[in-house]
């Protein structure tokens, strides 16, 4: 694995103006139906439920509030950088469209979290070449495939220190049935030693 999201992650705080319900006509701004308003404005076929391989999303994972304010929490992920940028454009439109609708109740803050090693790895791919030998040697199919996800070799790439992912073989990630098969993790470290053993023969 040597492909990853790139990732942003944005904070969306929504001020809404409470009054008696009975008296609220032409008055109150419900902020949790601003919210949902948003929601439903952002392509509903771009969520992770219901994209794969190369696709990008917006993903909301949590939503607090009351009819005076509310607040979201929105991760962006995309494969490809231009497709990146423009998925965080989206959301910032739809923020600009109904701040124009509703006299400027919502404020968005966004920041990158980490983009895709796969520009740092491609201009040394003798090190997945590597990874790729010491596989087949100890028996192992290699299968590439583009991570749905983040991971430290994107922040060491970044940092000058280029490193795709072999593999650990944990299972489930991110949900409580979570867990990491022995053998598989034998099977890593094996892979991990093998790379050593080529890189200290031809170096």
């Amino acid at each position: 694995e040597y492909e990853n999201f790139n990732a942003a992650y944005a904070k969306i705080e929504i001020q809404g103006r409470n009054v008696h319900p009975g008296y609220a006509k032409g008055k109150m701004i419900n902020a949790l139906h601003l919210a949902n308003e948003l929601i439903s404005m952002l392509p509903q076929d771009e969520r992770p439920e219901n994209t794969q391989g190369y696709e990008g999303f917006f993903h909301l994972i949590s939503l607090n509030g009351t009819v005076e304010e509310s607040n979201l929490s929105y991760i962006i992920r995309d494969h490809d950088r231009e497709e990146f940028e423009e998925r965080k454009k989206t959301l910032t439109n739809t923020v600009d469209i109904l701040n124009k609708k509703y006299a400027h109740r919502i404020t968005v803050e966004m920041k990158d979290q980490y983009y895709n090693m796969k520009e740092k790895i491609e201009p040394v791919m003798h090190i997945v070449d590597y990874a790729h030998r010491a596989m087949e040697e100890l028996g192992i199919n290699p299968i590439v495939k583009p991570i749905r996800g983040g991971t430290d070799g994107s922040k060491l790439s970044f940092m000058g220190l280029p490193c795709p992912n072999i593999f650990a073989g944990g299972m489930n990630f991110h949900g409580k049935y979570e867990f990491l098969p022995i053998p598989a993790l034998e099977k890593a470290s094996k892979v991990i030693v093998k790379i050593a053993e080529l890189v200290a023969k031809e170096n």
